[in-house]
């Protein structure tokens, strides 16, 4: 009984100090999503203005005649997964790497390759078979504009090189603080409708009410300019979606494993205070047995 004191006691003192340590995970995840919270939600303006301006100087000649607009017939395919550096966030990456899987057992027929971008795609998709063209890692939970236009480019020139014939992004998509989902987007080739360019009946850009801007040089070169703009925005947007759906993913896991502390923490303290009225009771049941024995003798 007294070496089950021990350890009982052992284990609550465990306890505790686990639940010190998701509370405080919990706090600096609580931390760390507010600020990527703002991140995001400031960058997202800039995006959607950003692609106002596309589709607004975009004309039917060169949506047509532009090579990130041509749809490939070729079956080669790249597969863009975000993940996070670092665990403990629950079913987060597990989530994401699930829908990655799918999407390549769902197409066998694709020569597929991966671009990892976080840990823990990296270090499940490196002990497989998919072949993986480049992975990057060191992330720290936030979004990187340096990161967001070397990966831009990177993709950019795989296509224009005609390394691969289409671009698909896998990330996670902030809905809401306890909503986030997998979330499974085309990056290349662009469509008009990915721009909020919309085609009249003859396959034409439809004309459009908004302010008209002076634009020099032409809107053509203009266009030129910007789409690889829009296209490391996305990224960056990408990187900001996954940094928030990770902090608050993490934020639940711990609050949900500082709950589950506490409900195990009260189990062992009753379980250790029967132990101990045990232990108390046996002892003087004892005394009493001696005591017994001492006046009959």
């Amino acid at each position: 009984m007294a070496e089950s004191l021990k350890v009982l006691r052992r284990r609550v003192r465990s306890i505790k100090n686990i639940k010190q340590i998701t509370r405080a995970m919990e706090m600096v995840s609580a931390a760390k999503l507010r600020r990527a919270q703002a991140t995001l939600m400031a960058a997202r303006p800039y995006a959607a203005k950003l692609q106002e301006l596309l589709a607004h100087v975009a004309s039917s000649s060169v949506i047509e005649e532009h090579p990130l607009f041509q749809p490939r017939e070729g079956n080669r395919k790249t597969l863009v997964l975000f993940t996070a550096d670092r665990g403990l966030a629950g079913s987060f990456n597990t989530n994401l790497i699930k829908k990655t899987e799918e999407l390549l057992r769902g197409d066998p027929a694709a020569k597929w390759e991966l671009v990892l971008v976080g840990r823990r795609g990296r270090d499940y998709f490196q002990r497989r078979s998919w072949p993986v063209a480049r992975s990057w890692i060191g992330l720290v939970g936030q979004a990187d504009d340096g990161l967001a236009r070397e990966l831009a480019n990177y993709l950019l020139e795989r296509f224009l090189r005609d390394e691969t014939d289409q671009i698909l992004l896998v990330y996670s998509s902030f809905i809401s603080t306890v909503v986030y989902r997998p979330t499974v987007a085309q990056y290349l080739p662009l469509t008009p409708e990915a721009l909020g360019i919309r085609l009249d009946e003859a396959g034409q850009a439809e004309a459009r009410q908004e302010v008209d801007y002076i634009l020099d040089p032409s809107a053509d070169i203009v266009f030129d300019s910007l789409l690889p703009r829009y296209l490391s925005s996305k990224i960056y947007i990408t990187l900001a979606e996954m940094a928030t759906s990770e902090h608050s993913a993490r934020m639940i896991s711990m609050n949900n494993a500082t709950k589950n502390c506490n409900d195990l923490q009260d189990s062992l303290q009753l379980r250790l205070n029967n132990a101990r009225q045990a232990a108390i009771t046996k002892e003087l049941l004892d005394i009493v047995g001696g005591a017994e024995a001492l006046k009959t003798g």
